[in-house]
């Protein structure tokens, strides 16, 4: 494969993360696994990462992200990459903070902590950095030390509604369940469109008994967040590790005596919670610690028995189940879902035997009836189990599952009419469901009628997007009405969701133990069912067909009711540097109506602050187009292209934009930002100069103009422009760097060791101050002051290649020679194409009289890079070294 076909092929794997949902961490995970086995190694990464913003205890992404990091060696040059812009420039706010967040990713949480707490030195009251304290302090287990993290945040802005979120998660984490209820209720006054807030309430209020009010916050968290109602979110449940050291794990605010009422049955809780969230390991462990601290025994097992089942490991679950229907013979759930592991293992007389166990002591359970059906079905027994069917639908008229297993049975017994009625019977209360529509467009291929299958197809895609078999089904009916281009995109959407062909199948079913929710289990044997001949010549009136798509209009899913601000919330998060998390609440404001410009703009600014300039650049373009009048969406796309170096193709708009607010100084200043890319500074000086006179009080702007003055060489007014800004923010530590650097070119020896001695007390590991003051003190003849200097700086980062540098000449001029080559032999270690490197251990071996091994140094400096100017001192060097060669041997003889 070309190298343009790689890039096609890669794009078009890059673009699989624009079409998932993006508040879904699941999705997210796995197509960073999708991602790793493609060898796309950074974006299988941030899906990993993606995914554990928006949920930190998904312990499958966290293992993901661990190997993939790990086996590539991506973090630690990462971390190494993040450590040398440091180095260069201690002040780097983003280099700091994206350290810490790696940290925090790999559960590193003690260095995260510390890069943080650095970054709040300098920003003491930095919110961003003050919510990552406290996320990392929970993670951690010190949810003292997170609680004070949030109480701060929420006493900095009180109308945070993520502030006073994360204050109510890390309280209830405690126990402080009135306490956290305060919290969170605060947090829907202030934002009602936040489902996290709304499902750990409808979570809490569960615990508490208030079951009518948690089913009502359930529904309002899954109107605003879909993703809850297909997979359960993570609620932080953490063991409480304060300061207890051994024991039995007991909910926070549980008795220290002894377990009470609510603890007796702590792990089998927490199991479930697990359970219910997907996280089947961590339940079946909580189960075992509940078996081992003597919580409910029957209770337990059965739960383990579930979880098995769910996993598909039917051996571990039918021992239990054996056990269980021995000591509670009478329970009629226990013999159902017994069936339903014996039906999995293909002992269908057993699982016929089991059901009817379970019909027996309980005459009206569905979920019996309909797995007897299909047992009874697969075994060729249609009547019985047709019979079946329609008791289960009888019992429980809203149950669907025994509707869709009987219109599958008629479908495959070639009874198409009573299929047919079948699936618009649960049409009329359930349009939405795709298995319906999906049947029903097999029905209609089988009555040949090609263009009403592809509609129902059609609508079984819509109503579920991730539903393979609908997107196989709907390529095959296009082809078959040549209609080839559309069926290749659903067949490439099919392939990418499953990428094999799965008829439909009949469903089992149970009902959870200690959960609301019903799942469905898939049998691995498909019913083969013998074709009747009633209904092989059926035919039907077209009347029927118009009325199912005419009559039964897809129903939209309830809207929830949009805050005034629909999007503070995405802007929230975002001001906490979590990206992520406000891409997804970006994501479903826009979907619940929100206006597209500002989502646009949202999105720009998300991408910037990842470093993803192009994409930033075409959502800010988005966004004026749209609305001319945004200011910000046009600096924001200003912004993208100066980080894309292409800063002068937004010059003309920028004079544009200026002329039309003359008053705005981020236009003026971006203005400046952008005549200095188009090269020129002294227009870029000009428009500097009204904006200060508007806002006095901006170092920024001072900045910025020292740096253009220190580039048009007028170094007097640079320093009195750096001098302005630190007066005005004394902790622009860098500055004092740069006027260190002005006052050498002035030769200025005092004024430069002055300003890099206030660099290295604002910042001790400033690398860059501490070389140029060692440099300094060598070129005023102090190399032994230099060389304690680098030492400490060395030993603070060893592989500190300009301080080795810097040490090795320093060491020089002490005339300590070998200690010299030493400095210049690690340089080298690290770096073996260092041309000046090279060739002062050139110049240190022939002080050693190694001529022969410094004039080899010197032609590999010269063959590494000819036309340097180290080359050419090599080549004069290699003359000299050549002639004391001759005459040094002449002496010895």
């Amino acid at each position: 494969m070309n190298q343009k076909a790689v890039e096609r092929q890669d794009n078009v794997l890059r673009s699989f993360a624009r079409r998932i949902d993006p508040s879904d961490a699941g999705a997210h995970n796995n197509l960073g696994v999708f991602y790793f086995k493609k060898g796309l190694i950074e974006d299988a990464i941030e899906r990993f990462r993606v995914a554990l913003e928006l949920d930190p205890k998904m312990t499958v992404a966290q293992r993901n992200l661990e190997i993939a990091y790990t086996e590539t060696g991506y973090y630690d040059r990462e971390v190494a990459e993040l450590r040398e812009r440091l180095r260069q420039d201690p002040e780097e706010r983003d280099a700091r903070w994206e350290l810490g967040r790696a940290h925090a990713t790999l559960g590193q949480y003690e260095a995260a902590i510390s890069e943080f707490t650095k970054l709040l030195a300098h920003w003491p009251n930095d919110i961003a950095t003050i919510t990552q304290l406290g996320l990392a302090e929970k993670q951690r287990g010190n949810l003292d030390a997170a609680t004070e993290w949030f109480e701060k945040a929420v006493e900095l802005e009180p109308e945070s509604t993520v502030g006073h979120f994360y204050l109510g998660e890390v309280l209830y984490n405690r126990g402080q369940q009135a306490e956290a209820l305060e919290a969170l209720t605060r947090a829907t006054e202030l934002n009602p469109d936040n489902a996290e807030v709304h499902y750990l309430i409808a979570f809490l209020l569960g615990e508490t008994g208030r079951h009518e009010e948690a089913r009502a916050a359930t529904k309002r968290a899954i109107q605003l967040n879909p993703s809850f109602g297909r997979a359960q979110t993570n609620l932080s449940l953490e063991r409480y590790v304060g300061d207890r050291k051994s024991g039995p794990f007991k909910l926070p605010g549980d008795k220290d005596s002894e377990l009470d009422e609510r603890g007796a049955i702590a792990h089998m809780k927490l199991g479930q919670a697990f359970r219910e969230q997907g996280y089947y390991n961590d339940a079946l462990r909580e189960y075992r610690l509940a078996l081992d601290q003597g919580e409910d025994r029957c209770g337990v097992l059965h739960a383990t028995a579930e979880v098995h089942l769910l996993k598909g490991e039917h051996g571990a679950a039918i021992d239990l189940y054996e056990t269980l229907v021995g000591e509670e013979p009478g329970v009629a759930k226990l013999w159902n879902e017994r069936g339903v592991v014996l039906h999995q293992l293909g002992q269908a007389d057993e699982a016929i035997a089991s059901y009817r166990t379970a019909i027996e002591l309980e005459p009206d359970y569905a979920l019996a009836l309909n797995n007897l059906a299909v047992t009874l079905a697969q075994a060729g027994d249609i009547e019985e189990a047709i019979s079946r069917f329609k008791s289960a639908i009888s019992a429980v008229g809203s149950l669907v599952i025994p509707r869709l297993n009987l219109g599958l049975l008629f479908l495959k017994s070639r009874r198409l009419h009573f299929a047919l009625q079948v699936y618009q019977q649960i049409l009329t209360f359930d349009q939405r469901s795709a298995l319906t529509w999906n049947g029903l467009g097999l029905v209609l291929l089988e009555l040949g009628r090609a263009e009403d299958a592809r509609n129902a197809f059609a609508r079984a895609v819509e109503n579920g997007p991730e539903f393979a078999e609908g997107h196989y089904n709907l390529s095959f009916v296009l082809s078959a009405l040549g209609n080839y281009d559309d069926a290749l995109r659903s067949v490439t959407r099919a392939q990418t969701l499953d990428p094999y062909y799965v008829p439909q199948k009949f469903r089992l079913a149970i009902d959870l133990q200690l959960a609301d929710p019903m799942v469905t289990v898939v049998p691995d044997i498909s019913a083969d069912v013998e074709a009747s001949a009633a209904g092989a010549e059926f035919e039907i009136d077209s009347g029927v067909i118009d009325e199912i798509f005419a009559e039964l209009a897809p129903v939209q899913p309830p809207v929830a009711p949009v805050a005034e601000d629909s999007y503070a919330l995405a802007r929230e998060y975002l001001n906490k540097g979590l990206l992520d998390l406000s891409a997804a609440e970006v994501a479903r404001s826009i979907a619940r109506g929100g206006d597209p410009v500002e989502a646009a703009v949202l999105t720009g600014t998300i991408y910037a602050k990842q470093g993803l300039y192009g994409e930033a650049q075409e959502r800010f373009r988005e966004a004026r187009q749209r609305s001319p009048e945004r200011v910000d969406a046009y600096l924001g796309e200003f912004a993208a292209l100066l980080a894309l170096d292409r800063g002068g193709q937004a010059l003309d708009d920028a004079e544009i934009l200026a002329a039309r607010y003359p008053d705005d100084v981020e236009v003026k200043v971006m203005l400046a930002r952008v005549r200095l890319a188009s090269r020129d500074p002294a227009g870029a000086l000009g428009v500097l100069n009204e904006a200060r006179t508007r806002a006095p009080q901006r170092a920024d702007i001072f900045r910025l103009e020292g740096d253009i003055l220190v580039g048009m060489d007028d170094l007097t007014a640079a320093c009195q422009a750096y001098q302005h800004a630190l007066a005005l923010d004394p902790k622009l530590t860098g500055l004092q760097y740069a006027l260190g650097q002005i006052y050498e070119r002035r030769e200025d020896w005092s004024g430069a060791e002055a300003a890099y001695r206030e660099a290295l007390n604002a910042v001790p590991t400033h690398s860059e101050a501490a070389v140029a003051l060692a440099n300094l003190f060598v070129k005023r003849d102090r190399p032994r002051v230099a060389v304690d200097l680098l030492v400490d700086i060395l030993a603070v980062c060893p592989s500190d290649r300009n301080a080795l540098f810097a040490l090795g000449r320093a060491l020089f001029r002490d005339d300590h020679i070998d200690e010299a080559l030493q400095a210049f032999e690690r340089l080298v270690a690290y770096d073996d194409t260092n041309v000046e490197a090279l060739f002062y251990m050139g110049v240190g071996l022939a002080r050693r009289r190694h001529f022969t091994q410094a004039v080899a140094t010197w032609r590999r400096v010269i063959a590494l890079d000819p036309a340097s100017s180290a080359a050419q001192r090599a080549r004069r060097h290699i003359r000299s070294a050549t002639d004391l060669k001759q005459i040094f041997s002449h002496e010895a003889t």
